[in-house]
């Protein structure tokens, strides 16, 4: 009896739920119309980022930056 139930308990540890994997995500990147946001200007940029991406909007994350060379405001989580 004992190791039927070891047996048993073994199995059910080797099944496993899979976890969801997230999709990868394009980074989104936003200018102001074509020139360079400045970097102070990050609630324009959201609402620019926002628009870009449709009625859901963008992913924000703490990761989100400014990319100086470019002036461009980047969210690497793309769009929800």
């Amino acid at each position: 009896m004992a190791l039927a139930l070891s047996v048993t308990l073994a199995q059910a540890a080797c099944v496993g739920t899979a976890a969801p994997v997230p999709a990868s995500r394009e980074p989104v990147r936003v200018t102001n119309n074509g020139q360079p946001f400045q970097m102070w200007e990050g609630a324009a940029a959201r609402k620019a980022a926002d628009a870009q991406c449709g009625a859901k909007g963008v992913r924000v994350s703490i990761y989100d930056r400014y990319d100086r060379a470019t002036g461009a405001w980047v969210y690497p989580e793309g769009c929800a």
